[in-house]
Order: structure tokens, then C-alpha cells, then sequence
């Protein structure tokens, strides 16, 4: 089941730079979310907040966004409506095909104090086949300019205000009649659906076939079914890519997000790598004496998710949990790199002045190759190997990276 994470809401939120403090949009739908957390800590300039088809059975840590306009909780678990008295901006909710039932339309009361409420959605709820639906919640919250998405007319205001106290004695009787306590479910709601494991809900008919009823039960073990099967679809997978490496001898397999740079000893051979298939220029400056490497991150990637390391005969970037090694044809000096970052196109350019000050050029045959090396990410084999003397670990300093970042990079 998936679970609301920081790294999830950075990943949702790379059309604001992965910054979170400043987001005010973000889709969180189609994830199996089962509980709402961490918005209210990190998202709190949130305007829209887009939560449709997932497995959420309690509204909750709302309160803290004031801003919040939009809120769209279709197709979840829903079965009470509370904790929103605090989203005093809120004007959009969207509980469409929840299992908000008869009971819950008593939780209605709780968004009476939302003054910019205009538009609300519970079409697909068990309570909107009640007689008295529209009406009675037309009186509960007459500040609603719409309600399913149709419009509310001033004379249907009018009228569902005259009706209320009536069709508030008719709910609480037909519930009393049923053996609720119209108080009690106003207020209780049961989260024991997201603790441990869940009742299998359907029955095998007469053709052999597994029949469930729609329930939030249901839904729960459909998406664990689901979920299992994408991962057996995964192992799949996998095995098939390791046979098929096993048989070439050429095939790489694909690694796993890294949260780390890989250790290198004295002596290791150094492979190429470019696991996020980042396109790049490793070459020599304009003066001849540093070597320049252009990676074409992209505008939208946070500097803060990009790590650097400077070592005298390789350089290593890690981006997205994707490892970029390539070993430099000239030792540098890792303590004088600098690296900057350009807010137009988003490219990173670190600067590696030469150990010895210049670069020595060996001879070369005619017709050879320029100096300056292309490479392209869109190659799916391995890059080749190269020999390497590695000295201790120098890391560039982050302050270099951050402080560069508002300078354009220098052509190279």
C-alpha cells in the first residue's frame, strides 16, 4: 500500500522545482494512499490538492492549509466528512462514488462554517439515493452555488431552508428506526480497515467465479491484489533481463536508485557509467587549462538532489539515485573545481583546473579525433572501461555547487 512520503511529494512537485515550501498544485491520485500525512508540515501554501482513487477512509491533517481551494477526494473510502472547519479558503470538495452513507449526512454540518464553500460533489455516495438529499443538504449548507454540478437556484435555496427542520426529524427517525444514535455517528468514524489484515468481503458463486459487494473493504484488497501481481510482473521481469545479460555477455542490467556514490579503492577499474542516460560534453577550456564537463540536467531537477565528486583522474555525478562516472584523460586538482548551474536551461558545468596547470598534448596520428569527447545517454550498453589511479575521496564542497548556482556557465 502506498504511503504519502517526502520523497513522494518532491517527486510530485517537479514542476515547482521539488521545492515544497512554495507548492501550490499537486496530483497525488492513483498512488493507494491510505492515510493523509506529512501535507500539513510541508505543504502548506497548497491551493489545489488532487487525491481521487486511492484507498483514503478518514479526512485528516488538513487544518494547517489555510490557502487550500480545491480539494478532490474522489473515488476513496470516505465515510464521514470532518476536519475541514480549519480550510477556512476552501471552495471545491469533491467527494464523488465515496461511501459517505445515511449516517454521514449528519458529518455535513462541519463545512456549515466555510463561508467560500460554493461548489461540493457527492454523486456515487450511498446518501445521495435518500429522497430528501438535495434539499436537505442545501439547507445544511445553503452558501452552495452548485451541488453534483448543478446549479442551485435562489427559489431551490428558499425551499430547502423551509424543508430542513422536516427533513432533519425524517433522517434522525429513519436511523433511530434502524438502531443508530443520530449523535453518535455524527461523530465516530471507523479506521479499523487500515489496521492489519482485511476480511475477505465476496463469496464464489455458481459459475465459480469470485463476487464481491462494493465496499471500502473491497476496495482495499483489490488494490493489494494488484499491487502483487505488479510485482510478480517485476521479479518477472527482472529474471528475464538477468538471463538475457547471462546470455549476451554485454547486457547491463538496470541498477536500482542509488542513495550513494559506489566506494573506489586504489587499483579498482574504473567502468564508465551513465545510468540516468544524461546527455554531456567532457572536454578541455578555451585556455587549455582546466577540463570542462557540461551534463544537460534540466531546468525542472532541484540542485540540492545533485551530488558531486571530484577525484584527480575521475569525476562522478549523482542525480535522481543515477550514477554519471567517466574517468579524465588528465589528473586534475578536486580542491579548485567549481561547478555552476544554469537557471535557463538548467545544465551543470564543473570546471576542473589541471594539476599541472596545462594540458599535455601527446602526438597524434592524422585523421585522429578531436580532444573533446560527446556523450550521449541514449546508448543502452556499457561504455567501455578505463584503468585508473584513484587518490583519496575529494569531494566538492556543496557550497560550491549552491553558491554558483545563480552564475550562467561559461561557453565551453
Amino acid at each position: 500500500m502506498g504511503r504519502i512520503t517526502v520523497d513522494l511529494l518532491r517527486r510530485r512537485a517537479e514542476h515547482n522545482d521539488r521545492c515544497l515550501a512554495t507548492l501550490q498544485e499537486i496530483g497525488l491520485h492513483a498512488q493507494g494512499i491510505q492515510r493523509l500525512e506529512l501535507l500539513n508540515q510541508h505543504c502548506r501554501a497548497l491551493r489545489i490538492l488532487l487525491l481521487q482513487n486511492n484507498l483514503i477512509a478518514k479526512i485528516e491533517g488538513l487544518h494547517r492549509l489555510k490557502e487550500l481551494e480545491q480539494l478532490n477526494l474522489a473515488l476513496n473510502n470516505i465515510t464521514r466528512v470532518q476536519n475541514l472547519q480549519r480550510c477556512e479558503s476552501l471552495r471545491r470538495l469533491d467527494l464523488t462514488a465515496n461511501f459517505v452513507d445515511l449516517p454521514g449526512l449528519l458529518s455535513l454540518r462541519s463545512l456549515a462554517e466555510l463561508e467560500h464553500l460554493e461548489e461540493l460533489h457527492l454523486l456515487g455516495n450511498p446518501c445521495a439515493s435518500w429522497p430528501g438529499y438535495r434539499p436537505y443538504v442545501l439547507g445544511v449548507l445553503p452558501r452552495l452555488a452548485s451541488l453534483d454540478g448543478k446549479p442551485v437556484r435562489p427559489s431551490e435555496r428558499i425551499a430547502a431552508a423551509q424543508q430542513l427542520p422536516e427533513l432533519e426529524t425524517r433522517l434522525r427517525a429513519e436511523l433511530a428506526a434502524q438502531g443508530i444514535d443520530p449523535d453518535a455517528v455524527a461523530q465516530v468514524e471507523d479506521d479499523s480497515l487500515l489496521e492489519g489484515e482485511v476480511q475477505e468481503t465476496g463469496h464464489v458463486d455458481e459459475h465459480g467465479q469470485l463476487v464481491r459487494p462494493w465496499c471500502p473493504a473491497t476496495r482495499i484488497l483489490e488494490q493489494r491484489e494488484a499491487e502483487a501481481e505488479a510485482a510478480a510482473a517485476e521479479a518477472k521481469r527482472r529474471a528475464a533481463q538477468e538471463a538475457g545479460a547471462g546470455l549476451l555477455g554485454a547486457g547491463e542490467l538496470e541498477h536500482p536508485p542509488r542513495t550513494g556514490f559506489p566506494p573506489l579503492a586504489e587499483g579498482d577499474v574504473l567502468y564508465q557509467k551513465n545510468e540516468g542516460k544524461w546527455e554531456y560534453v567532457l572536454g578541455e577550456s578555451a585556455c587549455g587549462r582546466s577540463l570542462q564537463l557540461d551534463v544537460a540536467f534540466g531546468r525542472y531537477l532541484d540542485t540540492s538532489a545533485i551530488q558531486a565528486d571530484v577525484q584527480p583522474r575521475c569525476v562522478r555525478l549523482l542525480a535522481k539515485g543515477r550514477l554519471l562516472q567517466l574517468a579524465l584523460p588528465e589528473e586534475v586538482a578536486p580542491d579548485a573545481a567549481v561547478a555552476q548551474r544554469s537557471k535557463v536551461t538548467g545544465n551543470l558545468l564543473i570546471t576542473m583546473p589541471l594539476a599541472g596547470g596545462a594540458l599535455v598534448r601527446a602526438p597524434r596520428p592524422a585523421g585522429a579525433q578531436n580532444a573533446r569527447a560527446a556523450g550521449s545517454g541514449r546508448a543502452g550498453s556499457r561504455a567501455g572501461s578505463r584503468a585508473a589511479e584513484l587518490a583519496a575521496p575529494a569531494e566538492l564542497p556543496a557550497a560550491v555547487l549552491t553558491a554558483a548556482e545563480d552564475d550562467e556557465p561559461p561557453p565551453l
